[in-house]
Formats: C-alpha cells, structure tokens, sequence
C-alpha cells in the first residue's frame, strides 16, 4: 500500500492581523511521519532518552510513503487560489493522509487525488479548527463524485473499520487506528508482555504498552495508561469540541482507556 501525506511545513512566522491563521505542523512532522519511519532510528517523542518502545515491532513504512507534499502553515484567512499552493499531479497512491491544512486547499484535493490515481482520503482532525462541519460534508460530497473512499477521524486515534474496505486495508497494514492491545498476565494478574495490535496513528500506542509491563490488570494499569498518554504528549485540541460534546483530548484519553479494557487478555 502506498500513501500520500499532504501537512503543513514548520516555519517561524506568526499571523500579521486576525486576517491570517496558522496551520498546524506539529502533528504531522512530530508525530504521524515519525511514526511511518524506522522504528530503529526514529523517536516519536523521548529523544535523547528514548526507550525505543517501537523496536521490537520492526517498524518501518518508509517505502511505503509515495510522496510527502508539505504546504505552508501561514495563510490568508480566505484563500480565493487555492490550487496555487498545490502541483499539478501528485505521485502514484493509494490513500492520500491530509494533515493540518487551510481548509480552502482541503476541498480541492479530491479531484486532483482521483486524477493521481488514489483511491481513498483519510482526513484527522486533531482539533475541531482543521476541517470544519462544512468542509468535511464539501469533502464527501466530492469524494463520492470521484469515487474515492474516505474517514474524517477526530482525533485520528477513533479511526475504525467501517464500510470502506481501502480504509480498512490501511488500518491492518500500517496498525495504526483505534487502538488495540494484547496483554499476557500472570497468576497475580500482573502483566509480564505488553503487546500492541493497532496503535494510535502518532505511536502512543507503543509507549503506552512499554509502561504497562509489570502493572497489575485493573486500576494500577488505568494509571499507568493514564501517565504515559498524557506524557506522551497527547496533542488532541483542549478546547470543547460542539460536534464531539467534549475536547479532542479527552476522547482521544477514553479511546485509549476502552483499548485497556477491552484488551486481549492472556495468562501464563
């Protein structure tokens, strides 16, 4: 499988007036892309002090991504030429992963993707700001006019199988979703192998599992769920989301929590 991510590019410059905004480059290029690459060389989050929590996984997408596309992340507020930020035609894909972006450029992907070959869009909202109400129905609309499948995940660690078999292909292949454990646990019920099935798209997964390791099932592992989510750090929105009832953050807490609970469970 073979995927495009279009994201935002870091820079230093800040909004002129309440005319501009900026875009969000931090989940993309701190986190997702990261996560795509050799687990061996590449951290998601401890740095010098990594504990390599991917390693063992034998981790390594690189080969797998077509093309990164990296936009600005300073923009007009409206932008009245979006395709100017944009090439002609992108890479041979499969999924086109969109992260972070203005909106207006957003709605125009559909038709280029479907004419690069893609076959499915898979747009995470990390905030509500990234795609509004609006765009995500403009979005489907133009999908389905190209045929191409799609999941508008907020955050991207709810994305979960449904009726779009490339989406679900996606998630098998690169285990990157709604997350998924597998613990073993002794007699005391405490867990000697933590092992991750599907893990959020930014890699908290495996860090998570890394620190579940000697816990005891129940409240003991909640709180170490609990930290090392958190730690990671989680970069979920902390503003309520109206559509969510709730902020991006906290879902993103009791996705990972449900994962706990509803762990393959077992005993040695």
């Amino acid at each position: 499988m073979r995927v495009l991510i279009i994201c935002s590019e870091k820079s230093g410059k800040l909004p002129e007036n309440e005319f501009y905004i900026k875009t969000d480059s931090r989940f993309a290029n701190s986190k997702f892309i990261p996560n795509m690459l050799d687990a061996k060389e590449v951290c998601t989050v401890c740095g010098k002090k990594c504990i390599w929590c991917r390693g063992k996984y034998k981790l390594n997408f690189g080969d797998n991504i077509s093309e990164i596309v990296k936009l600005p992340d300073l923009y007009r507020k409206f932008e009245d030429n979006p395709l100017e930020y944009l090439p002609d035609k992108f890479k041979k894909h499969d999924v086109a992963v969109i992260i972070g972006i203005h909106e207006d450029i957003l709605v125009e992907l559909p038709k280029l993707i479907y004419e690069s070959g893609g076959k499915a869009v898979i747009v995470p909202c990390e905030s509500g700001e990234w795609a509004s109400k609006w765009t995500r129905e403009k979005m489907v609309e133009e999908c389905e006019k190209y045929n191409l499948q799609y999941a508008f995940p907020k955050p991207f660690c709810t994305l979960k199988y449904g009726k779009f078999p490339i989406i679900n292909e996606f998630i098998d292949f690169f285990k990157m979703g709604r997350p998924r454990f597998k613990l073993t646990v002794d007699e005391k019920d405490v867990i000697v192998k933590a092992e991750v099935i599907i893990s959020a798209p930014c890699g908290n997964g495996y860090n998570i599992a890394k620190h579940l390791v000697g816990r005891t099932l129940g409240e003991d592992a909640r709180k170490a769920l609990a930290k090392y989510w958190h730690s990671y750090p989680c970069l979920g929105d902390m503003h309520i989301d109206k559509e969510l009832g709730d902020t991006p953050l906290h879902i993103s807490g009791y996705t990972h929590y449900s994962a706990l609970e509803n762990a393959q469970i077992a005993r040695v």
